[in-house]
């Protein structure tokens, strides 16, 4: 059974990987000026995604109704994330479809896409959880699974990020753009926490160096593929991303005590990430700060070629509240993050 219990868990990681793909490429075809109709490509990638989403839901109802004491085992939590977050996602479709029907073009954040995201986040967290409590059980697809598994769980908290950080949430008939100076400070905030906290965790549960590198690769594949590629103008940008890997690999290199350092090993790898996170979440999240410079009718996406000119200084400015965010950010998860790799 407990196999079958994996097999549950990576065929939504299947499903979450499309999702999350699909919604960022989604972003990306708005921007660059896409028809805005519901039926487009991004749209198709994202709901094939929900829609694997939904088979493993049903079977993640179906185990635990017919083994009930499942519930009872830690890993049952995973599963139960998986649902809700489903339930979520089956809302946040056919109500997308007609949020556009009613109100044609809608911005990055609109109360359907906000609990599409929302579901998409709950299920993803579900994964890493249930194949993390897994562990234990020496199967040999859990830790490579727990890798893509992290990429993603990062990738789409990145995401949810963004819906109150970026000033696209403008549509035809409604204007939800965040204020500038708020958005500015929750990105210089959240953006850097959760990134290692994420980072952290993959690197404590794994339990070996290489596995929090190999997430941040999957991290940046993601962003690089959906966010970067469709739009040739920001191929300038492909660069910078080896600054992240060659970073990551020296924060995991602390972690797991292959750096040994006495003291604040690890909060140091926190402040590594954190000062980083510009550039993991570029080259979006260059609208978040490129806004304060712009006119009337000026696209802040149009601009984000302007943002790769500028992004050094940017980055040697924004490093700063970044790394205090990512020190704070370890100093939390070891105190209220439990690692089943080491309880196990």
């Amino acid at each position: 059974m407990t196999k079958f219990i994996v097999a549950i868990l990576m065929i939504t990681l299947l499903g979450s990987i499309l999702q999350t793909w699909g919604g960022s490429w989604d972003i990306t075809s708005h921007q660059l000026g896409e028809p805005e109709t519901f039926f487009t490509p991004p749209h198709g990638v994202l709901y094939i995604g929900v829609g694997i989403g939904l088979i493993a839901a049903i079977m993640s109802v179906a185990v635990m109704l017919k083994k009930r004491e499942i519930l009872k085992k830690s890993f049952s939590l995973g599963l139960k994330l998986i649902i809700i977050g489903c339930v979520f996602q089956i809302i946040a479709g056919p109500s997308d479809y007609y949020w556009h029907e009613m109100f044609g073009t809608d911005g990055l954040l609109s109360p359907t896409h906000l609990t599409l995201i929302t579901g998409i986040l709950i299920q993803s967290v579900g994964i890493v959880i249930g194949l993390a409590r897994l562990i234990h059980k020496n199967f040999r697809v859990v830790k490579p699974s727990l890798i893509l598994a992290f990429g993603v769980l990062w990738f789409i908290t990145i995401g949810f990020i963004f819906q109150f950080t970026l000033p696209i949430s403008t549509g035809d008939t409604i204007d939800l753009d965040p204020d500038p100076y708020i958005a500015a400070v929750i990105a210089a905030s959240a953006l850097p926490f959760f990134s290692v906290l994420i980072f952290w965790s993959s690197a404590k549960t794994i339990g070996r160096f290489g596995g929090a590198t190999l997430v941040t690769v999957v991290f940046i594949i993601l962003n690089i593929t959906s966010n970067i590629i469709p739009a040739e103008f920001l191929w300038g940008f492909l660069p910078w991303f080896a600054l992240p890997v060659i970073l990551g690999i020296v924060s995991d290199a602390l972690i797991s005590s292959k750096i040994k350092i006495k003291r604040f090993g690890e909060e140091l790898a926190g402040a590594i990430i954190g000062s980083m996170f510009l550039v993991f979440s570029m080259p979006l999240i260059g609208m978040a700060y490129i806004q304060f410079h712009i006119f009337n009718g000026v696209s802040g996406y149009e601009l984000l070629p302007d943002f790769a000119d500028t992004l050094g200084m940017i980055l040697g400015i924004m490093s700063i509240p970044g790394a205090i965010m990512g020190w704070v950010a370890v100093k939390f998860a070891k105190r209220k993050i439990a690692i089943p790799a080491e309880l196990a």
